[in-house]
């Protein structure tokens, strides 16, 4: 081997590839630890399809729901439809993705700096003797500063710890959506039944009072009225009658499926049957526990002290740390092992910025945690308000319903002996009906009161039962 102007390469010159087999296992080690991205891609054609295909039968769901103690066997209930959303609405699993990605910036925080590797390697033309040539490895380390590697690690910990109670937050308004859909389907079916009784009533008075105006006994203007009243109630069942198909694609889009999913499925309202609201000496504790533990309130409690930490990390960096870069040269023929020393010198700036930042920041996240606990509390005041408001309407009906039917009975009591005609009973059944309508109104009111009085202390009233 001849080396530059003709000369054989010495002992040396030959001290190049001892440097380059040095720098090859580090190469080697920093490449195998190195991920790789597998591919994903959404095909929207078969998403769709598989989405309109859901079923409440399809076996990942009924393995799910078996697991969680509610075989998917007879009618759907309350806790079955909640799991259900559970295991099929996106809404959820996008907030426990946002966790999964606070999870990661842990680790992030935690991870220490690489190393880096530098070569420069140079050719010197004019001195060829012993060797022209000078390159070596120099790598450089960071040793960050530990206050504000730890603070760091506490903001990441902290935002993890909001995203979980994020998820929590999710997963509660998941039930009430499922809630509020079967609810509102309950209701409406039990005010068609009414509605359409309350037709027919209204038809059979159109009908006597027609058949006594073509008798001469009453007026026609008599017989007008008794006709639009008809056409109303006829109507109102008509839009009764409606409502039931669009509650129940509203309960199909609650729990994640399409309208076509809850045909022919048999549902469960026994969760309404029997509500059970706060008792008088627990509502002090739930109150206190709302304002301070439910997941918003956690969650913006928890930035608060990311925002801390970061504040922390902000002024702790203003001394980043000092790097060290050990390293080998093979200078033109000679082996030379270097220790360089570099720190960072405060002088032009002290992270100024970067802390008035996260003052401002933090700031910010003690407002919005003021902000969390003043709408957790008001809403806990409007939902108890309405509760105790419906609490005196659904008497008020009540008292009206036993009034109505106790007249109803006595108008059959006296049609039956004879003392009146048909058209007064006829007459009397549609008020009970009109009250027991008012009855149903109210204990609709009550219910969907306790219902936001359920969400403002996170506090289940409706019994959980079983399909």
């Amino acid at each position: 081997m001849i080396g530059p102007a003709g000369h054989a390469p010495g002992p040396r010159h030959r001290g190049l590839l001892p440097a380059l087999r040095r720098v090859a296992p580090l190469l080697a080690l920093a490449l195998a630890g190195c991920a790789h991205v597998r591919p994903a891609p959404i095909d929207p054609a078969a998403a769709a399809a598989a989405l309109t295909a859901r079923r409440l039968d399809q076996p990942g769901l009924v393995r799910f729901l078996d697991a969680m103690g509610e075989p998917p066997h007879g009618r759907f209930g309350l806790r079955a439809l909640t799991l259900v959303a559970v295991y099929e609405r996106p809404d959820l699993r996008i907030r426990t993705t946002e966790a999964d990605v606070a999870a990661g910036q842990v680790v992030r925080a935690r991870q220490l700096p690489n190393p880096t590797l530098s070569l420069s390697p140079t050719f010197n033309a004019t001195q060829p003797v012993p060797s022209p040539i000078k390159v070596g490895p120099v790598i450089q380390f960071l040793v960050a500063n530990f206050g504000a590697r730890q603070a760091g690690i506490a903001a990441a910990r902290a935002r993890e710890a909001a995203a979980r109670d994020v998820i929590a937050a999710a997963a509660w308004r998941e039930r009430s959506a499922v809630r509020d859909a079967l609810l509102t389907l309950w209701l409406d079916r039990r005010a068609a039944r009414l509605q359409r009784l309350a037709a027919r009533e209204a038809g059979q008075a159109q009908a006597l009072i027609a058949q006594r105006a073509t008798a001469g006994m009453l007026a026609e203007t008599v017989l007008a009225r008794a006709e639009a009243a008809a056409d109303r109630a006829r109507f109102a069942a008509a839009e009764a009658a409606g409502r039931i198909g669009a509650d129940r694609a509203r309960l199909a889009a609650a729990i994640g499926m399409p309208a076509a999913a809850l045909r022919g499925v048999s549902l469960s309202f026994a969760a309404f049957a029997h509500p059970s609201a706060p008792a008088p000496d627990r509502w002090p504790a739930l109150v206190r526990a709302a304002i301070t533990a439910r997941p918003q309130v956690a969650a913006a409690l928890a930035r608060y002290r990311a925002a801390d930490d970061a504040l922390r990390q902000a002024v702790d960096s203003q001394f980043p740390g000092i790097s060290i870069g050990p390293g080998y040269h093979y200078d033109q023929g000679d082996s030379k092992f270097i220790l360089s020393l570099s720190l960072p010198l405060p002088v032009l700036n002290q992270h100024q910025g970067q802390i008035a930042i996260a003052r401002a920041q933090r700031r910010l996240a003690a407002a919005r945690f003021e902000r969390a606990q003043a709408r957790v509390l008001a809403q806990i005041d409007a939902a108890a308000a309405a509760w105790r408001g419906s609490r005196d309407t659904l008497l008020a009906a009540r008292r009206l319903d036993a009034i109505a039917a106790r007249r109803a009975a006595q108008a059959a009591q006296a049609y039956r002996l004879g003392a009146t005609g048909r058209l007064r009973l006829v007459e009397a059944e549609g008020q009970a009906i009109l009250a027991r309508e008012q009855l149903l109104t109210a204990e609709g009111q009550r219910l969907r009161a306790l219902a936001a009085l359920a969400d403002a202390l996170h506090h289940r009233v409706f019994r959980e039962v079983s399909a």
